[in-house]
């Protein structure tokens, strides 16, 4: 009996570890440069320019891609840790919305929802909250509205900007510091399959936005909705 109660009491404290272990489905598969994804329904062709992570599957964020080499604007040359590096964050969802529309509330400041503030999270470009201690910022900017098309189906490029005052120490063991007035550039592109709508957000520093910029739209532009195939 002693015997039958250890083993029980094993079992009952190795399954939940084993729980606790598994590893969650990932959002898609990305083989020789090909993501795609598993729920809705769109491959992209990624580059060596980024760092790319597979979010889980169970995230609206898909995709987060990091720029694997960017320049440094010379204020922060010796502040290198400073530097907004180029992001580029892939967002999928479903709505009733016209891609035009769903941005047009995503910049609007009357409008809130649980899908726009899940959303804010990681598109910086629409975050109050950017920087830390001794960061301030000015509104955002709208820049500029355009239509692109994606594999045959018409999107909405959106553009901002974001002046700041930064703050920065030149050094860890320094007493002073300096200040930097820049600003961030911003992208959000959004195009629809039906119901299923993909945002794309790119943040960088002003300097290089349309730089970088340019990069980004090559993956954004290699975007293949799978309901397409073999049309």
């Amino acid at each position: 009996m002693r015997r039958l109660l250890i083993v029980a009491l094993v079992l009952v404290t190795a399954v939940p570890a084993l729980q606790a272990r598994r590893v969650k489905e990932k959002a898609g598969d990305l083989k020789k440069g090909v993501y795609v994804d598993k729920k809705f329904g769109f491959d992209l062709t990624l580059n060596d320019a980024w760092k790319v992570k597979v979010e889980d599957n169970d995230n609206n964020y898909r995709l987060i891609l990091t720029k694997v080499n960017y320049d440094i604007p010379p204020d922060y040359m010796d502040t290198p840790d400073y530097t907004k590096i180029p992001r580029l964050v892939v967002y999928a969802d479903t709505t009733s919305l016209t891609p035009e529309v769903f941005i047009d509330s995503l910049v609007s400041e009357s409008f809130s929802s649980k899908q726009k503030n899940e959303i804010i999270r990681e598109f910086e470009i629409l975050s109050r909250h950017i920087g830390g201690s001794g960061f301030t910022q000015e509104d955002l900017v709208p820049r500029n509205k355009s239509l692109v098309e994606l594999d045959g189906h018409r999107g909405e490029l959106w553009t901002g900007q974001i002046k700041y005052k930064n703050d920065v120490a030149v050094s860890a063991s320094s007493l002073g510091g300096k200040r930097v007035n820049g600003a961030y550039g911003g992208a959000i592109v959004a195009v629809k399959d039906g119901n299923n709508i993909i945002l794309f957000h790119l943040m960088t520093e002003w300097n290089y936005f349309e730089h970088e910029l340019k990069d980004a739209m090559t993956v954004i532009k290699s975007l293949k909705w799978q309901s397409d195939k073999g049309k």
